[in-house]
């Protein structure tokens, strides 16, 4: 990883341990705390309490991507997300920001409004044209490039198809002129897979890196824990922190997503005293 902020803001780079990227979800209908940080001074009160914890980044969307979520018009979108990016940068100047969406258009409203890093939670492609690669070179920004295969079929062996799927998607993005050091993947835990699939994908974290790329995984909350924790947000805090811990120990990820930055900190230094 090299990548660069468009305003110039120093951008963290992993050393010993993965880097923490803080979840705020600014939207109401998020899977596991829709309506919590919506009105704009909780925003940037959750904002406060990552900032107090160490997180290296923070990540503010405002559209769900949990399957059968009412998709948001770009005018919902940007009403959203604009009032609560604005007071979240103007209270802290130098954390970085990365934008989680699929609109190209709010990608450049955001980045333009003080968001440092597009996070592509889709990376949709319409005839091999990757639109949001092209967005992030003429803003000059980097991104985050997500692998989904929500109603994809493939036969054979999954990691295979995953690993295909990930090298077309690279291919598509660099084709639009983004720097080889202003991209990461992100492994798109939960985005069209089955929960075997899922800890697959986190067992061979290793052989992603291998793409020569940053490596980025979000497991937070979701539904690969349900049945090891149930519904419980609070236990799959914890198995997320189990998660987080076993990378650091492994050092096969660069960025780890998670909504409980405390708790994935503590694990993180835990595992690094033991080693």
């Amino acid at each position: 990883m090299n990548w660069k902020s468009p305003h110039n803001r120093k951008l963290p780079l992993p050393k010993n341990h993965p880097l923490i990227m803080g979840i705020l979800n600014v939207g109401e209908n998020s899977f596991s705390d829709g309506g919590n940080f919506f009105e704009v001074s909780s925003a940037l009160k959750h904002a406060e309490d990552m900032v107090s914890k160490g997180v290296d980044i923070i990540d503010i969307g405002a559209e769900s991507t949990r399957p059968q979520a009412k998709p948001l018009t770009f005018d919902e979108e940007i009403d959203i997300l604009l009032p609560r990016l604005k007071v979240v940068r103007k209270e802290f100047q130098d954390m970085p920001i990365s934008v989680d969406t699929y609109k190209p258009e709010v990608a450049k409203m955001a980045i333009l409004e003080g968001a440092d890093i597009i996070n592509d939670v889709y990376a949709i492609r319409k005839n091999d044209c990757y639109q949001m690669a092209k967005t992030a070179v003429e803003v000059g920004a980097p991104l985050i490039l997500t692998h989904c295969c929500r109603g994809e079929a493939f036969d054979g062996d999954f990691f295979d198809f995953f690993i295909r799927g990930m090298r077309k998607r690279i291919e598509c993005a660099l084709a639009e002129g983004l720097n080889k050091d202003m991209l990461v993947v992100d492994v798109g835990i939960g985005f069209g897979k089955s929960v075997e699939q899922n800890f697959e994908l986190v067992r061979r974290l290793d052989e992603i890196k291998q793409l020569g790329f940053g490596v980025l995984l979000g497991v937070s909350r979701k539904s690969m824990f349900a049945d090891i924790a149930g519904d419980s947000f609070a236990l799959r805090d914890t198995a997320t922190a189990v998660i987080s811990a076993y990378c650091s120990s492994k050092n096969n990820c660069d960025i780890l997503r998670v909504h409980n930055v405390d708790a994935n900190i503590i694990a993180i230094k835990t595992i690094s005293k033991i080693i």
